[in-house]
């Protein structure tokens, strides 16, 4: 594990040390001057560098741990997490459970992404890519009295349409949007007729990408999206009821 020198930094201001210090921290690994599984330097180190007490450092630390950003290994010292998305969106994922009203906002920003990338892997799509997504559901139907295993095929089905999609940024906005959404999933009580329905909807959706139609592939997303909004409202609201 390689320990990063921080030799060089700019000061911190003293005005908000913490949240910039936790800022400066985070331009850092979005430079990739921090990669995962790096080792910070220690907390006297870092306070020199940034020229800010141990207290600040101390809480910037703890306030990226809760982001995912860092972790803190009791006698392993301060290092970079595996940085996956996941555990960047605990945070979210918490504020979103909070705010059920959110569910709404969720699905029509999953429609907008996952919509546009069924129709670019509509384009792209090979036989050998549809039937590997034909065996997916296949897994899925094996599935149906489990939700648990299904959710875990389902994230896979979903995947490796963001793969044939080919653009890394809108998979990426896809993965976490779904991480998102099995949250909400999980709350909401998943029944064999909830799984079944989302597996029609995906026959629909591979049925457009083995005739390489892009509109209808959208189409068929767009609808897959509104119906698991649907259930899991219905099933939120359910379990609100005394």
């Amino acid at each position: 594990m390689q320990e990063r020198s921080f030799s060089g930094v700019e000061p911190v201001k003293r005005t908000g040390l913490t949240e910039i210090l936790v800022s400066r921290i985070l331009g850092l690994v979005t430079a990739g001057n921090l990669k995962a599984g790096d080792q910070l330097p220690s907390e006297r180190s870092l306070a020199e560098s940034f020229q800010v007490s141990r207290p600040t450092v101390r809480e910037a630390v703890r306030a990226l741990a809760v982001l995912g950003v860092l972790e803190i290994r009791h006698g392993g010292g301060i290092v970079v997490s595996q940085l996956s998305a996941a555990d960047l969106l605990k945070p979210l994922t918490f504020f979103l459970t909070l705010q059920n009203t959110e569910v709404d906002k969720l699905y029509e920003a999953r429609e907008l992404i996952e919509s546009d990338i069924a129709a670019r892997a509509a384009v792209k799509a090979s036989a050998a890519d549809v039937a590997l997504l034909e065996r997916l559901i296949a897994e899925q139907e094996a599935a149906t009295e489990t939700p648990v295993q299904y959710r875990a095929v389902d994230t896979t089905f979903h995947r490796h349409l963001a793969e044939l999609a080919d653009n890394e940024f809108l998979a990426r906005t896809a993965e976490s949007l779904n991480i998102l959404g099995l949250e909400f999933r999980k709350v909401a009580s998943e029944t064999p007729s909830v799984i079944s329905r989302s597996i029609q909807d995906h026959k629909a959706i591979v049925k457009a990408l083995r005739e390489n139609d892009a509109e209808a592939a959208r189409a068929a997303m767009a609808a897959h999206m509104r119906n698991v909004l649907r259930s899991t409202r219905e099933s939120m609201k359910a379990g609100d009821r005394p």
